[in-house]
């Protein structure tokens, strides 16, 4: 099972099985080959777009997610694997016991200050003012995040680094900024999803994010962390106010060649994530613990 190797699908395609191989054909071109399990992101960009059962079935069963999107090409829907995890009810069970246990607002207000610090990084990493604001709020987050320090931090970082006239929009956003961040932040909810599918771990139950109508909290919860990634490669991309094309939508994707330092250890994104679940596993399995955070 790869780590971070997205497919983009943006054409007319058909997509099956052939001899274990996932089969691309288009008309009027050669077939192209990809084997399952070095996908970990299968993207469907295009309506016209159609997959077999089988393929879905091979995919599924390497651990790959499949994302799709809208006529707006943002993601609408998203496919995770669940088969062969003989861990995950056990994995809930224990997800249900942490509920309501002081445990869930030490391990937010742990992720808040990761979240709080890497803002800080990318202040710093570009000589952008406005960092030693975030670091003072890292020793201000109190369990469970009580005073909201997360919004206050947010609020400040966002105008330092994108601009006092940048205004965060999460769903609907017109604007090409706006749009690269949500089309990035999309990609990289799916690889933490699915990191938490293959771990046996329901993504609904999270531990800052507990939104009713939210299937993946838990993948929201360990995307924060993460997002500086993608903020600090658009940060750097030429154009910002253009549409999301191909090329685009390429160029994006290489936020996950970036290295993740955790714990005086430099990771892959893949690993990263993988690491910081792992630990959460450690976590529900004493019920007690840290987690270990870029």
């Amino acid at each position: 099972m790869t780590d971070n190797r997205v497919l983009l699908i943006e054409s007319p395609a058909r997509l099956s099985i052939d001899h274990g191989r996932l089969k691309i054909a288009r008309d009027g071109e050669d077939d192209a080959f990809a084997a399952p399990d070095d996908i970990a992101v299968l993207c469907l960009h295009h309506h016209t777009v159609s997959i077999t059962t089988q393929a879905l079935k091979s995919l599924a069963g390497c651990g790959a997610t499949v994302l799709v999107t809208d006529d707006r090409h943002y993601p609408c829907a998203l496919m995770l694997p669940l088969a062969g995890n003989m861990a995950a009810p056990q994995r809930l069970h224990q997800q249900i016991q942490l509920i309501g246990k002081p445990l869930v607002g030490e391990l937010w207000a742990q992720v808040v200050r990761a979240r709080l610090s890497t803002q800080a990084g990318n202040l710093r990493h570009f000589e952008l003012n406005g960092a030693l604001r975030l670091e003072r709020l890292v020793e201000e987050v109190k369990p469970g995040d009580v005073s909201n320090t997360e919004a206050q931090g947010a609020r400040h970082y966002w105008k330092h680094f994108f601009g006092p006239d940048f205004t965060r929009e999460k769903e609907g956003a017109d604007d090409g900024l706006n749009a690269r961040l949500n089309y990035g932040f999309a990609v990289l909810r799916a690889l933490v999803a699915r990191q938490l599918a293959v771990s046996g771990l329901n993504p609904a139950l999270g531990l800052g994010h507990r939104r009713q109508d939210n299937p993946f909290n838990l993948a929201d919860d360990f995307t924060e962390p993460f997002r500086y990634l993608v903020e600090r490669h658009v940060h750097n991309m030429d154009d910002l106010s253009g549409e999301l094309t191909s090329t685009t939508k390429a160029s994006l994707l290489r936020f996950m060649e970036q290295e993740v330092e955790m714990n005086n250890q430099t990771y892959r994104l893949g690993s990263a994530v993988a690491e910081v679940i792992a630990t959460y596993c450690r976590v529900l399995d004493r019920q007690e613990g840290r987690l270990r955070l870029p």
